[in-house]
């Protein structure tokens, strides 16, 4: 902890050719409460820094004065964020030396969940790429980070016992007819080494291992675990999906299953594994004799039914361990078990979804693709690929993650998660051009409350942090239809 408050609080102020004091505070996302006072302040040098239980662990409240910052906080999380605070306090007063109001802020979030995922099974993010991105998180007090380490293109986790993860579903040919091979793997000291990082700065990590489908990267390493094998089986090349599900009536899946969860179990703390679910067609369960003699031995009407038994018996395999799963919504909650948490992410069913999980006793994060899907293009003739929506800064900035639910209709929403999916952002460059400034705005929804914000506020406030973020983090947030980093391969549809 002596470490962050160092990182924290003794951060140098940059100097700046501004002439103006600034009448208001820059802060993304919105505090809860601010009281703006009449005098300034020139320095913001940290004169206390208190625990102040009463306040809620993951609350603070920073009172600035003409001689400097008092702290207080509720617990660990309240004290990063009100470090976080005064961070971007510090890098507003560089941009306005002559002084920045002195004031109170009282503040908490909204809610609990305030996550980004990002895709590495897609496009292989080296470690210290990953790293910029956490600081680029912890900065908008995001305290969710979900590695998508598994998928038709590329498997990221070591399992002891199966070595042709790494020498076969790691590796792929090419992408999009690029002709440049692509592979990588993270070893698990790297991956604890990113699970430390991120506490240090108030971050949960979680890993997903989707599940059933989704799974052409592991069908060419061990094509035993599904119903139709397909010895010649390549990893996949190209975006999209497959319709080949691991078999459920196998019994090395389920052991395969076992090696991977316990593995998980000892790199991620956190106990949550997300199982993905999504995009799962059950057409050759329907075909398959193993899949076929269990429904009709279990008494099971249909596949959909199987399928809840599956993602029962995966449930039943993290609680050995003391893990819970997370799914994709599809939206049948009948498929899932109360008390599970499913992220809504497909357009059409954002709102039918806050009702349909209460219902079901589901737990809830808002994940919708028309608000949060950050590889989505930002402007109209950006490249969509032939069916992504345009999703702009104010479309993010409209997100309510409740859509006006209060009190018990809406007590199930955990908060909000972009995903930033990797198919077609190759580097860091490409997934940091289109995950901000829209980021900005989900960590806005996810943390302040509807009455403290105010898109006409956010939008200058996105023009101050552009300086902010160049100065802190050497990275340029200036977005305009036309600078989008090149990708590599020629065909942008």
């Amino acid at each position: 902890m002596t470490r962050l408050f160092s990182l924290l609080a003794g951060i140098l102020l940059f100097p700046s050719l501004a002439a103006a004091a600034a009448d208001k505070y820059s802060i993304i996302p919105e505090p809860a409460r601010t009281e703006l006072k009449q005098n300034t302040t020139k320095t913001l040098k940290l004169l206390s820094d208190k625990a102040s239980p009463a306040l809620g662990r993951d609350a603070y409240q920073l009172t600035v004065t003409p001689q400097g910052v008092h702290l207080s906080s509720g617990g660990k999380e309240g004290r990063i964020y009100g470090l976080v605070t005064l961070q971007q306090l510090q890098d507003q007063l560089a941009a306005h030396p002559e002084g920045i109001p002195c004031g109170v802020i009282k503040d908490k979030p909204r809610y609990p969940w305030r996550g980004l995922m990002v895709d590495p099974a897609r496009h292989f993010i080296p470690m210290k790429d990953l790293k910029k991105f956490v600081d680029m998180m912890a900065y908008y007090k995001f305290n969710k980070l979900q590695l998508h380490l598994t998928d038709n293109q590329g498997w990221r986790l070591p399992v002891p016992g199966y070595p042709k993860l790494k020498s076969i579903s790691s590796k792929r040919a090419e992408s999009f007819g690029d002709g440049q091979p692509h592979e990588g793997m993270y070893t698990r000291q790297e991956l604890k080494d990113l699970v430390a990082y991120c506490a240090e700065r108030g971050i949960q990590v979680f890993p997903e291992i989707d599940v059933p489908g989704h799974n052409q990267a592991l069908h060419a390493a061990y094509p035993e675990f599904f119903c139709f094998p397909q010895k010649d089986m390549k990893v996949r090349t190209i975006a999209g999906n497959t319709k080949e599900l691991v078999c459920p009536q196998k019994p090395e899946v389920w052991k395969f299953y076992a090696a991977v969860f316990k593995e998980l179990k000892d790199i991620f703390p956190s106990g949550i594994v997300h199982l993905g679910g999504d995009e799962a067609p059950t057409e050759l369960w329907k075909k398959c004799p193993l899949c076929r003699e269990a429904r009709a031995k279990a008494g099971l009407k249909d596949e959909q039914e199987q399928m809840k038994a599956f993602f029962a018996k995966m449930t039943s395999l993290l609680a050995k361990n003391g893990q819970t799963p997370q799914f994709w919504y599809e939206g049948n909650a009948g498929i899932y078990h109360p008390g599970e948490t499913v992220y809504a992410w497909r357009a059409d069913q954002a709102r039918k979804s806050v009702e349909k999980t209460k219902q079901a006793g589901l737990k809830l994060v808002m994940a919708s693709n028309e608000y949060c899907y950050l590889d989505f293009p930002q402007f109209q003739g950006q490249y969509n690929w032939g069916w992504m929506k345009t999703t702009t800064l104010e479309k993010s900035y409209e997100l309510d993650p409740a859509f006006g639910k209060t009190g018990r209709e809406a007590d199930h929403i955990q908060g909000v998660h972009g995903a930033i999916w990797g198919e077609h952002l190759p580097s860091l460059e490409h997934i940091l051009y289109r995950t901000y400034p829209r980021a900005m705005a989900l960590a806005e929804a996810g943390w302040s409350p509807m009455e403290a914000r105010s898109w006409e506020n956010f939008q200058q406030k996105v023009k101050d942090h552009g300086a902010f973020v160049l100065k802190r983090f050497n990275y340029d947030l200036e977005r305009t239809k036309e600078n989008e980093p090149p990708f590599p391969w020629e065909n942008k549809k």
